[in-house]
């Protein structure tokens, strides 16, 4: 069983195509503590690679998800009337 943060080539834990030449980190879901091959950022992304949500999680956080008006009409990304 691999730990969390182990990296390896997608063609090493059985993907085929071209996630086969990509490579992957043995992630945890925050939300749910499942266990879980995921695609590697890059070096320069600020997204944690060990701190993403599973397909299940991320589908269930989005759909709670709500917008806080106030302060998006002061980043300027919506319009008051």
């Amino acid at each position: 069983m691999p730990i969390v943060g182990d990296i390896a080539r997608g063609n090493e834990i059985g993907k085929t195509g071209n996630a086969a030449r990509s490579m992957f980190v043995w992630a945890i879901c925050p939300s749910c503590n499942e266990e879980r091959w995921t695609q590697r950022k890059s070096e320069g992304n600020p997204v944690s690679n060990t701190s993403r949500r599973c397909k299940k999680c991320a589908i269930k956080h989005a759909k709670q998800f709500s917008l806080n008006t106030e302060k998006a009409a002061q980043e300027g990304r919506i319009y008051r009337t």
